[in-house]
């Protein structure tokens, strides 16, 4: 399936998996590396680069334009000046299938603008590496670097929801998520709510034409409908001169405004109908309706006020005589 939004294009297949399931084996760093010589920083010949391998559905940005821009644009800037060795690539030693080798856990764009540049005639004669520790490490910890290891490109607020649900699929709880992220608690709800979005909310997400808390909010309050009414929010935004669209623009937003600011006369009017002799002779149905509403602002009323008699209650209670 294919979405457009803005001069962006998507695909399923553009989008990784929120489900990065394989079982990883970290192996010894020296016996890979032979008689290199160990090393924080390890120097790779550009003619080996194919020595730094890609592990299939680890990395979690999505495919798109703007992927392909950021690796354009790092590319060029090789071409220019060269690859800058204070910028390693990450990699973590694993044995798969019986075969150590060394698979990258933070630089993708990186490597694929090396070759790019190599590839239009860059002289790039050796790139840097580092190598994450073989103890100690797992695939939460690989997957929380994708998100916090990051030196590069930040990752957009839907490969963020990728990674948060890859986590929260290893058993880890939205606290402890957003204790090893560095993301408010909150804001790892969002990202959990978020993956199950629509290609074409997540289009609209990944373009910028949508905050993903406003994505979020509207799939929750018009379900099946969000799309048609974040779709019209964004015409009526782009109208305005806006460059993506918010509550405000959405369909009935005006409507839900003025109705919000005139809500004490209209309570007013219902209480002078529900009073009126004529208030019997409206259906029952609508007799209800007009005394439940009226009901529960009465009864929220008289929590509100019970509640603030008790607390200068106690504000009295614990006051210092002296001071009276």
């Amino acid at each position: 399936m294919t979405i457009q939004a803005a001069e962006l294009t998507l695909t399923t297949e553009a989008i990784p998996s929120d489900d990065f399931s394989e079982d990883l084996f970290f192996g010894g760093i020296k016996k890979f590396m032979g008689k290199t010589p160990s090393a924080d920083l390890w120097k790779i010949e550009a003619k080996d680069l194919e020595t730094l391998q890609i592990l299939p559905g680890l990395n979690v940005r999505i495919d798109d334009e703007g992927l392909k821009a950021h690796i354009r644009q790092l590319a060029d800037s090789m071409k220019v000046g060269g690859y800058k060795m204070s910028k390693p690539i990450e990699v973590a030693i694993l044995d798969r299938n019986g075969e150590l080798g060394a698979y990258i856990t933070d630089g993708h764009c990186r490597i694929a603008a090396v070759k790019l540049a190599i590839s239009e005639g860059a002289e790039i004669k050796q790139i840097s590496c580092v190598t994450l520790p073989s103890k100690g490490m797992d695939i939460k910890d690989l997957t929380v670097g994708l998100i916090r290891s990051n030196s590069g490109k930040d990752l957009t607020p839907y490969e963020k929801a990728i990674a948060c649900k890859r986590l929260f699929n290893y058993g880890m709880s939205e606290a402890e998520i957003a204790e090893k992220t560095g993301i408010t608690p909150e804001y790892v709800g969002l990202l959990l709510e978020a993956i199950s979005a629509p290609l074409s909310i997540v289009a609209m997400i990944q373009a910028g034409e949508v905050a993903l808390n406003t994505a979020v909010e509207t799939m929750r309050k018009y379900g099946p409908k969000a799309v048609e009414m974040l779709k019209a929010g964004l015409v009526a935004s782009k109208a305005a001169g806006k460059k993506s669209v918010t509550a405000s623009f959405l369909p009935g937003a005006s409507l839900a405004k003025h109705v919000k600011r005139q809500a004490e006369p209209l309570y007013d009017a219902a209480k002078a109908v529900s009073s009126d002799p004529a208030f019997s002779q409206l259906g029952a149905e609508t007799q209800a309706l007009i005394k439940d509403l009226l009901k529960t602002i009465a009864d929220k009323e008289a929590a509100s006020q019970k509640k603030a008699a008790s607390q200068v209650q106690a504000e009295t209670e614990g006051q210092d005589p002296a001071a009276e």
